[in-house]
């Protein structure tokens, strides 16, 4: 399945699980987004339904194609609210479905993704889904994914299987975005910028928006260094950003002044969001000073995601920035 590019040490473990006939029936995906943790889902699906039966999908039969379509009867994706809470009515249903016999396979298999989203409904999930996870039965398999193992009840973790979605190297990002029809210069310039995070680098080749955002971090970023503070109030003010818009922004940044930082400590860095401003920022400040500005950066996303005003959050990241050592 090319579309899974890497992710080949959990792919391996769980085919080899499957050969031994230890089926796993709780499963956690971590990985930051983009890193294909709903891909990776499908695939595991793909090994337990699939006809052949040996952990390594033949893509040919029934069960697989189903799956790649998406109507697999026994393959069931749980889907959360607009605002990315699951309803507790919803997984209740899915945790009571469980124990009924599969349509057509040997299991039924749920997946239940992006659970770092579902702020509001997280713990009582959680407690829905523990009795499922301790005692689950012999025809269900549950696939829960998030961007960190952290948000997960010790008591679950300790009776799943953890795999951790794996990025690629930059010239397999790269060529996957070259692949896709994506001009070299825009593939090469969407790795930098997004660390060879394959769903991020796809999402800003296709997003001018987002591109004009992360032109937008480089600019602010060049003021930092150069010590323009108008410079950089221009870039944050002008943009109008929205909530969203502001924390992509600042998440630009960061990842602009952490490159500066790794080569500050002579760190081989071989693909930088910019060699250029990353030199500056290293001319311009300590190593300790750029550690202290990302946090800044970081506070602030934290403030913003929060739902802190950014014309409120605006001056005082200014601030925290361009203060001197």
């Amino acid at each position: 399945m090319s579309e899974l590019l890497e992710n080949k040490t959990s792919i391996e473990l769980t085919a080899r699980m499957i050969r031994m006939g230890h089926e796993p029936h709780s499963v956690i995906i971590c990985g930051e987004r983009g890193l294909g943790k709903k891909t990776l889902a499908r695939h595991l699906a793909k090994q337990l339904l699939c006809e052949r039966g040996d952990g390594v999908p033949c893509n040919s039969c029934r069960s697989c194609r189903l799956i790649d379509k998406g109507v697999h009867p026994d393959v069931i994706i749980a889907q959360p609210s607009d605002t990315g809470n699951y309803r507790v009515e919803d997984i209740r249903e899915i945790a009571s479905s469980a124990y009924i016999a599969p349509n057509e396979s040997k299991y039924k298999v749920y997946i239940i993704p992006d659970l770092d989203a579902s702020v509001q409904t997280l713990d009582k999930i959680q407690n829905i889904m523990l009795k499922l996870i301790e005692e689950p039965p012999d025809s269900a398999v549950i696939i829960l994914t998030a961007r960190s193992k952290e948000i997960f009840l010790e008591t679950i973790i300790s009776r799943t299987l953890l795999l951790e979605a794996e990025p690629v190297s930059f010239a397999c990002a790269q060529a996957h975005l070259i692949d896709k029809g994506y001009d070299k210069a825009i593939a090469e310039e969407a790795v930098r910028r997004n660390g060879a995070n394959i769903g991020k680098c796809l999402e800003y080749a296709e997003n001018d928006e987002l591109r004009s955002i992360a032109d937008a971090a480089l600019e602010a970023s060049a003021a930092i260094a150069s010590g323009d503070e108008y410079g950089l109030l221009r870039v944050l003010s002008v943009g109008d950003y929205k909530k969203d818009e502001f924390i992509t922004l600042l998440s630009f940044m960061q990842r602009i002044t952490r490159d500066a930082t790794r080569l500050k400590a002579g760190a081989i860095t071989p693909h930088p969001y910019s060699s250029k401003v990353c030199a500056e920022l290293g001319q311009a400040y300590s190593q300790r000073r750029l550690v202290d500005i990302y946090n800044v950066l970081g506070e602030h996303i934290n403030r913003a995601a929060g739902n802190c005003l950014v014309s409120a959050l605006v001056n005082s990241l200014c601030a925290g920035l361009m203060t001197q050592e």
